[in-house]
């Protein structure tokens, strides 16, 4: 099982690259706090906030050298990829965000809706004492994506508003 999820974030790793490619000059950035985008998963997954546990730190990959994210999440997927993808590792308590403005435009989405598809693993991890390992449960960070994207960042798209 191990092994086909790391074929499953191999996958993913070539899909975003393949979108960013034309890595634009301006980084994106939130729409939403990372306290608010938190709270949103954890009442989409009917669980009640624990001020016990840490926050996790995010880094952004404009602000961030690429070995400081293959060196964190190498020991997690057992490879070093070649470029910078969105990843929660686990035993650091660490988020790493594309935060490319063009991928983000390219592929109709918000940098808030990435956050939140890795605060459902933190969510998994950290509330649910859940084993990553579980093909499932990427799944249901993409539907918790999915849903966040929808309910608040389909809004700014309508509006045409910018991703910054």
């Amino acid at each position: 099982m191990k092994q086909s999820r790391h074929v499953i974030t191999a996958f993913l790793i070539l899909l975003n690259f393949s979108f960013a490619t034309n890595v634009s000059a301006a980084p994106a950035k939130l729409i939403y706090d990372s306290d608010f985008i938190l709270q949103q998963v954890l009442i989409s997954k009917k669980i009640e906030f624990r001020a016990d546990l840490a926050m996790p730190k995010i880094f952004y990959a404009s602000s961030t050298k690429l070995q400081q994210f293959q060196d964190a999440i190498e020991p997690q997927w057992g490879f070093r990829p070649d470029v910078f993808t969105n990843a929660y590792i686990v035993k650091k308590n660490e988020i790493y965000i594309l935060d490319d403005e063009a991928y983000y435009e390219k592929t109709k989405r918000c940098m808030d809706d990435s956050l939140a598809h890795e605060l459902t693993h933190y969510v998994q991890v950290q509330y649910q004492k859940f084993d990553l390992d579980d093909e499932s449960l990427e799944w249901n960070a993409i539907d918790v994506q999915t849903w966040f994207r929808e309910k608040y960042c389909a809004e700014q798209f309508a509006q045409g508003l910018p991703t910054r």
